[in-house]
């Protein structure tokens, strides 16, 4: 089959269908990078990690970015995209950290908490409104947290901590995103994000440097590959279908995870963390889709 006709083929299929496949491609990809980090971080710092992690990132951007041209990347909102990036970064930093000291599937389910922190700092920050239903879906999903690391019943890990953190951070960083997705372009969003976080990661690695191996650099080009074909595919995922439709495959991340676990690193999930890990989904689940109506009754008030 030729490329045309595969394009066409594609481009038939209904948008829901094609937004689910794209947002399994990013699970997929996303959580084959946090495998990567593993071995990548074998021999190198954190630091160092997420520096070449964006590095790579903005090579592959940047023949984009040059056909986008300067003028495009002009923003009236850079304190807001800086704080965006200074989130993303720890995120980042922390999640590298810890990935190397977890079972993938732990860190995994600890991440999915992103959404539940994000709820929290909505209501904090930028005060809206959280009902009942949803305080109570952000509940169970902390709960289950605490069934994924089980305090008290076993010695609780200080990189789980370290993997917690950083989902908080990601979820904060969800919370300025929604504020900068009001008036800036995602494509300047984006740029700006491999921009600012480059040079920031490339400084703090300077304090740690290690010349990385042959081997050092396939692993962070695999990471830096992985992250953006990641995020591209999660882009093109919310273009073509609802968040509330698209986001509960996102959770399939758990299984990819597992599978990798014990393909590449011997890791064997136990009960407790599958157990965990579906409260999680489920509470994201429903607050995804309550954010996705409560957005339609907007826009529906907005019409009228």
């Amino acid at each position: 089959m030729s490329f045309t006709a595969a394009k066409a083929r594609w481009t038939a299929l209904p948008g829901t269908t094609r937004g689910i496949l794209w947002m399994l491609a990013s699970a997929f990809t996303f959580t084959a990078m946090l495998g990567t980090v593993k071995p990548a971080s074998q021999n190198l710092h954190p630091f160092e990690v997420a520096f070449f992690r964006h590095f790579f990132t903005l090579l592959i951007m940047l023949p984009w970015m040059l056909r986008l041209g300067v003028g495009n990347l002009r923003t009236k909102r850079f304190p807001l995209i800086a704080l965006r990036g200074l989130l993303g970064f720890i995120s980042t930093v922390l999640w590298f950290y810890a990935v190397p000291n977890l079972a993938l599937a732990d860190a995994t389910a600890i991440n999915f908490t992103a959404p539940l922190w994000a709820t929290v700092f909505a209501a904090l920050i930028l005060h809206e409104p959280i009902r009942l239903r949803r305080w109570t879906a952000t509940a169970i999903g902390f709960a289950g947290v605490l069934v994924v690391l089980r305090p008290g019943f076993q010695d609780l890990s200080v990189w789980a901590l370290v993997m917690l953190f950083g989902a908080a951070c990601w979820g904060s960083q969800h919370i300025v995103l929604k504020a900068l997705s009001r008036t800036e372009p995602t494509n300047v969003i984006v740029c700006y994000h491999a921009i600012l976080l480059t040079p920031a990661a490339f400084i703090l690695s300077l304090f740690v440097w290690r010349t990385p191996g042959l081997t050092d650099i396939l692993w962070l080009l695999a990471l830096g590959s992985l992250g953006t074909i990641g995020h591209l595919c999660l882009a093109r995922s919310f273009a073509a279908a609802e968040a509330s439709v698209v986001l509960p495959f996102d959770f399939s991340k758990m299984p990819i995870a597992a599978a990798i676990g014990y393909v590449a690193f011997d890791e064997h999930p136990d009960l407790w963390t599958w157990a965990g890990a579906a409260l999680i989904v489920a509470a994201a689940t429903y607050i995804a889709r309550r954010e996705a109506q409560i957005a339609r009754a907007k826009a529906a008030v907005r019409v009228d």
